[in-house]
């Protein structure tokens, strides 16, 4: 459930603030402070600034009234989840709610990482665990049947298959004819790791010999991959293969298929994955019927942006 989980987190927070001072949203009659709001607005801003976004740029004067407008709207978003905490009678600190919020903090890596996308987000952990007790008891009762599952695995087969990859060496060099005539080497019966070792540019080299290990499309520069997919097995570059970093020979060592598991291996997984769904999109569609259905009165100057 984690990935729905996480997927989900990410739009919705809250306040529990109901103290006196001027509000900046009411939630079905359930005043989200101003006071309230703008703590949640300042510790967002400080963990955009740890990653980089400055706030006095263009880039960051533009950016910073969406960054309020969607905090706002989350706060909304998790007022609702809390009101629904009380409507079911729920209880947010459930062990098995904690146990999830547990499996959360290890899916982030470790615990300031976790803090920090919550206050990104504009969420505290009572909040969090709100949302986690509504969204179990909503999706308690959803099952997928066999078909379902075939189905899910049919739609989404790419993602559970093993893509096509290379694994290969190579040899950097700046100059065309620098490439040629370790290309002429080669044809001699010189030992392309020896050569790499001896020739190569590339940082590393002279340690790994040229070895690039196995890769899938998209991690190399156009050019290079073009040439190594293309290439036999065994083969080395009968002509330099230029790239934005100088001239390549490459030498193709492994070149493996791209192959769907067998269905039965994987049916496991695939189920958990397709449940889920099933149970992302049954949240939803209540989580969205529950905004429409609320009276939400923003203070003037407080409506988010459209």
């Amino acid at each position: 459930m984690i990935y729905g989980v996480l997927a989900l987190m990410l739009v919705t927070t809250g306040c529990s603030s109901l103290v006196g001072g001027k509000w900046a949203v009411k939630v079905n009659e359930s005043p989200i402070l101003v006071k309230d709001y703008d703590a949640r607005v300042e510790e967002a801003q400080k963990i955009y600034e740890k990653q980089g976004m400055k706030f006095d740029t263009d880039q960051g004067k533009q950016a910073l009234p969406q960054i309020k407008s969607q905090l706002l709207d989350r706060m909304v978003e998790g007022e609702l989840m809390a009101q629904e905490v009380k409507k079911l009678a729920l209880n947010p600190e459930d062990e098995k709610v904690k146990e999830q919020e547990e499996t959360i903090k290890k899916n982030m890596g470790d615990e300031a990482t976790f803090q920090d996308t919550l206050k990104q987000q504009g969420m505290a952990e009572t909040e969090l665990r709100n949302f986690l007790a509504v969204y179990g008891k909503i999706t308690n009762d959803v099952t997928v049947s066999d078909a379902d599952i075939k189905s899910f695995y049919d739609q989404n087969i790419a993602y559970y298959s093993q893509p096509e990859s290379v694994k290969a060496r190579h040899i950097l060099v700046k100059t065309e004819d620098e490439a040629k005539a370790i290309i002429a080497q080669l044809d001699t019966g010189v030992n392309f790791e020896e050569l790499a070792k001896e020739k190569s540019i590339e940082p590393g080299a002279k340690e790994s010999g040229g070895d690039l290990g196995s890769f899938t499309k998209g991690k190399m520069v156009p050019e290079f991959e073009t040439a190594a997919f293309a290439q036999k097995v065994g083969t080395y570059s009968t002509t330099p293969v230029k790239t934005e970093f100088g001239y390549h020979i490459i030498k193709v060592e492994a070149h493996t298929p791209a192959a769907a598991p067998e269905y039965e291996k994987v049916k496991g997984q695939v189920g958990q994955d397709a449940l889920n769904q099933a149970k992302d999109a049954k949240f939803q569609t209540y989580f969205d019927d529950l905004r429409k259905n609320a009276k939400i009165e923003y203070s003037q100057g407080y409506k988010p942006i459209s």
